[in-house]
């Protein structure tokens, strides 16, 4: 596909694989233009380990200064029970032998490095209604032409919407809840370690984050995908009766959270005319394979390093970025059992392998537990 100054890019989507792919199409001399459904832009989210073929993006595009200012000081990934006794801890030590590179930040903290490094201007409150090709209704019913349409726009991909259906979603059977409080006294207590209570098909994790805040992840089992109408209610209703932090930080939780099933993105083809996806909106791999984030920073390089190379870009792009995808969430349908344990049992099986995690033998495991293979997507050139 040509490119020159002339040649218009629309990228639906300001998250980590919109903001990366305007990135490197405006290096490459597109005319970018990011649109976005929510008002502002959404810091915070919950804490990622973000490593791989994405942390070599990030230093290619000279980002990785920014992001380790932001690193969270991480100490350890440590259980407790119902009382807020240790039952196993992992180090940041231990953790960091196994994924090379690893930086824990917020995602949030992640797109917004990125977001200050991208030109192109960025619509918030705007999403598209109609898709014809490269001819693009907003939803304010403007209407304007575009050589490209990336459709970055997540697991609920209104673009993937329009221009392929709807029946890709793969609900992986839990839902999530993401959110910071600002309360100093809980802050304190967590302290800079990632801390979380499991019971079979729940788990709350709590980590301090910048200035007395307080960040916590909540998962939990459901037969439906179905998001509640009120979620901080339907959270106190799920986490209500379990001990530790629970009590106090469910008195606390905003309206405004993040909230969604944990689902799975799966197509078999990911382009069609000039519409391409990138992100989750074709491969999501969900919270439990965790890799959405470096996935996203791959996928936005693979797709403009392919259309740099001409025509068959898109095939070409899937070629190289739909087996690692795969892969990965093939590995994430398996870590279930491990990050939202069924029962007492592999809980306690988990813990053990914290426990001995400064055993080579018990780190190569870990290593195959958090790392699926992902390995030369970013060399590999389809022929």
């Amino acid at each position: 596909m040509p490119k020159s100054n002339a040649q218009r890019a629309l990228v639906v989507g300001a998250g980590i694989a919109g903001l990366a792919t305007a990135w490197w199409l405006e290096r490459a001399g597109w005319k970018v233009l990011v649109v976005e459904k929510a008002p502002v832009f959404r810091a915070g989210g919950y804490m990622i380990d973000f490593f791989g073929p994405g942390h070599e993006v990030a230093r290619r595009m000279g980002l990785l200064p920014a992001l380790e200012a932001r690193r969270a000081p991480i100490s350890s990934v440590t259980s407790v029970d119902p009382r807020g006794r240790k039952r196993s801890e992992i180090s940041t030590e231990a953790y960091e032998a196994v994924a090379d590179g690893v930086i824990s930040l917020l995602r949030g903290d992640l797109a917004e490095v990125i977001r200050d490094d991208v030109r192109a201007p960025i619509r918030y409150g705007t999403t598209v209604s109609v898709i014809d090709d490269g001819r693009v209704t907003f939803s304010d019913g403007s209407v304007e032409d575009f050589d490209l349409v990336v459709g970055a726009d997540g697991v609920h991909s209104r673009v993937r919407e329009l221009v392929f259906g709807s029946s890709f979603v793969r609900y992986l059977g839990h839902h999530v809840a993401a959110f910071s409080v600002r309360d100093a006294e809980l802050s304190a207590q967590i302290g800079y370690r990632y801390q979380m209570l499991t019971v079979p098909h729940r788990m709350i994790g709590c980590y301090a984050v910048r200035d007395g805040a307080m960040a916590a992840l909540m998962l939990y089992r459901s037969s439906s995908p179905e998001v509640p109408a009120d979620p901080p209610a339907a959270l106190r209703s799920r986490f209500g009766d379990l001990g530790w932090v629970a009590p106090e930080l469910l008195s606390v939780v905003p309206q405004d959270i993040y909230y969604d099933e944990v689902s799975q993105v799966d197509m078999s083809v990911w382009h069609r005319g000039k519409v391409v996806l990138v992100g989750d909106a074709c491969g999501a791999v969900s919270l439990f394979a965790g890799h959405g984030a470096s996935l996203a920073m791959t996928g936005a390089f693979v797709l403009a390093e392919e259309l740099a190379a001409g025509p068959g870009a898109f095939a070409r792009y899937e070629a190289r970025m739909k087996p690692v995808v795969a892969r990965t969430q093939e590995f994430g349908r398996k870590f279930i059992g491990w990050m939202a344990p069924s029962s007492r049992w592999r809980i306690s099986l988990r813990d053990w392998a914290f426990r001995l995690s400064g055993l080579p033998v018990v780190r190569n495991m870990i290593r195959g537990s958090v790392m699926p293979d992902v390995d030369g997507v970013l060399t590999q050139r389809a022929s």
